[in-house]
């Protein structure tokens, strides 16, 4: 018997970390992770207290922090 998909609730929420503006990302009111822009013109993408992945787009960002937790959970 196969499983019905469940619709999974994905928040984005401006936060302000250390003085500089981001976004959290939270699914089904879990907080997955923080995007964070760089000097640069790039992103930051942290899980949890892991060290931060590096991207070129705030998209990309959110996009790997949202595969990284479809891996592990």
């Amino acid at each position: 018997m196969s499983k019905k998909k469940q619709p999974v609730g994905v928040a984005i929420d401006d936060v302000t970390i250390k003085g500089v503006d981001g976004l959290q990302l939270s699914i089904n009111d879990n907080v997955i992770g923080t995007v964070m822009p760089l000097e640069n013109g790039s992103f930051n993408a942290q899980i949890g207290s892991d060290r931060p992945v590096k991207v070129k787009t705030q998209d990309e960002a959110i996009e790997y922090l949202i595969q990284t937790y479809n891996l592990h959970h």
